[in-house]
This record gives C-alpha cells, structure tokens and sequence, in this order.
C-alpha cells in the first residue's frame, strides 16, 4: 500500500473520531452542561446584572454548539474525501497487480524509438 492509502486511512481515522467528539460536545453544550461553563461564559465586565449573565450565557452555548455540529460536518466532508483516496489508492493497487499478471503487457516491453 502506498502513501495514498496510509494518508487516507489516517484522515479516515481522526475525522471518525472527531465527528463522534464534536457531535458529543454540540449535545452537551446544547444541553447547557455545567462542565463547559467556561467556555460559555460570556467576559465578566460586558454583563450588568445576574440575568444579563444568564442571557448571554445561554446565547454562549446556543452559539458553542452550533459550531461544534459546523465542525463536525466539516470533518464528514473530510471523511468522504479520505474514503476517496484509499479507493482510487485500491484501484491503482488493483491497476498495478494486473498489469503485472498480464503477459502481453509484461512481454511487450517497452516501445522502440524512431
């Protein structure tokens, strides 16, 4: 197998693993957990009072999760391109192995100049 399908294989793997992860936080952040307040927390100086903070708060996470499902669909888009490149990657390796089991192919050699 050649660099094709190693590279493809690789991207295949991470963006499977993202899309589980960034799928997974969109839901928690939907779900406004308590664990990712930090991120959601909008800056101490830009609220006036305890229900300003909860108001940009809520927009925090509404905002967060949505880009986590953006980024998740993202990595789907690079999974389908890695899928691609491990199959034309199998068509060459298939090209490859045929060309060497075909006699008129391997007999003929090369073309002479002239």
């Amino acid at each position: 197998m050649g660099l094709l399908f190693g590279c493809g294989l690789c991207c295949m793997l991470l963006s499977i693993w993202a899309i589980l992860q960034l799928s997974v936080m969109g839901i928690f952040f939907k779900m406004e957990v308590l664990a990712f307040i930090e991120e959601a927390e909008p800056d101490h100086h830009e609220y006036e009072d305890y229900d300003d903070f909860m108001k940009q708060t809520k927009e925090n996470y509404h905002k967060v999760s949505i880009n986590c499902w953006i980024a998740a669909v993202i990595y789907a888009i690079t999974l389908g391109l890695s899928y691609l490149c491990i199959k034309r990657a199998r068509e060459k390796d298939v090209a490859a192995a045929e060309k060497l089991t075909d006699d008129e192919a391997f007999c003929r050699g090369k073309p002479k100049k002239s």
